[in-house]
């Protein structure tokens, strides 16, 4: 493993290109081992999906050829966008118990 020397430089533009091309294997130490950073993404979120739901998201999504991610996240801010101009207050309904009897009103 070198040692390495940063010169100095005259300009910010030098110092970036200096550290642009700059191949960093001759200073590290090759242990074997790679650097994994788990670092999680505070805005995602995760929902699970009905297998066949997500077939069908994964056929649209390549057609358009985008991930299913943008797909989704799209289709999401269009919905959400209806739903703000259509009404202020956007009710959804209660989801039915599948226990509950057929003739009982949802709650």
């Amino acid at each position: 493993m070198k040692e390495l020397k940063v010169p100095e430089f005259a300009s910010y533009e030098e110092e970036a290109a200096f550290w642009d091309n700059l191949d960093t294997a001759d200073y590290m130490v090759d242990d074997g081992e790679w650097f994994r950073f788990d670092v999680p993404n505070p805005r995602a979120v995760r929902i699970a999906i009905v297998p066949e739901i997500a077939r069908q998201l994964r056929e649209r999504a390549r057609a358009k050829g985008v991930t299913v991610e943008t797909l989704v996240n799209v289709w999401l801010m269009e919905r959400l966008e209806e739903f703000t101009q259509s009404s202020p207050q956007p009710s959804v309904a209660e989801p039915r118990s599948p226990y509950a009897p057929e003739d009982e009103p949802a709650p």
